[in-house]
């Protein structure tokens, strides 16, 4: 089994999980307005929502997969308020091709862990940014729990707060919000990938986050977010 069939298998299976991926979209979307990027759009679970949510802003839905690009394209056809573009994130080319400085807001959920040169992309999503335009990103976390998972995926990386703060500082953004997202996904993760060894996200153990969320938003209310299995990042572009 290749790495890009493991990833396809993951975005199906957490395609599914709507009440996670709705409460996940809830973390993103307070930062999105205007003009909108999706970077890393895959199979389109959240274009969905921009697309339900933003009815008269122009969506730009990208990812490095022609194949994605290809399906989303024909889905959207006939939305003249949607465009699609490839976006590998380590190629200028791709960004040029977007045009800079012409966008409200972007959102990269589960993204820059997949870029080699992140801290290039960081710089280039800046750019296509217009002045005090938002980014927000979601980046899994805790280098500890770096496992076959991961691998598979295609991760560089998993981010501490420490990272962030550090990549950030060399980019001009300013950082608004940062927090933790998702406790309970840490002890999931690490008994499949760091015990079990097992290659791949567990659907039933999706199945069983899905049925929890009410309970877990509430937890992480009470908790204040100060743990989780991915963070939560919300930039601005300008003072």
């Amino acid at each position: 089994m290749d790495d890009s069939y493991i990833g396809h298998k993951n975005l199906e299976l957490i395609s599914h999980s709507d009440r996670f991926n709705k409460w996940m979209y809830e973390e993103i979307s307070p930062g999105l307005s205007g003009d909108i990027l999706e970077v890393g759009s895959g199979i389109g679970t959240f274009s969905e929502k921009l697309v339900n949510n933003f009815p008269t802003s122009h969506l730009t839905l990208t990812d490095v997969s022609d194949e994605y690009i290809k399906k989303l394209r024909e889905k959207y056809q006939n939305n003249k308020n949607i465009t699609t573009h490839k976006l590998n994130l380590n190629n200028q080319t791709d960004y040029e091709g977007i045009g800079y400085g012409q966008f409200d807001s972007i959102m990269a959920i589960n993204v820059l862990e997949h870029v080699e040169n992140d801290e290039f992309a960081l710089t280039q999503l800046y750019n296509v940014l217009k002045d005090k335009g938002t980014l927000v990103i979601l980046v899994p976390c805790h280098k500890f729990l770096y496992n076959v998972i991961d691998k598979n995926l295609g991760h560089f990386r998993r981010y501490s707060r420490k990272d962030l703060y550090t990549k950030i500082r060399k980019t001009k953004f300013t950082m608004d919000r940062i927090f933790y997202f998702n406790v309970l996904g840490l002890i999931g993760w690490y008994l499949n990938g760091n015990i079990f060894k097992k290659p791949q996200v567990n659907g039933t153990g999706l199945r069983v986050l899905d049925a929890l969320v009410p309970l877990l938003k509430h937890a992480e209310r009470i908790t204040g977010k100060r743990a989780g299995l991915s963070i939560v990042c919300y930039l601005r572009k300008g003072y």
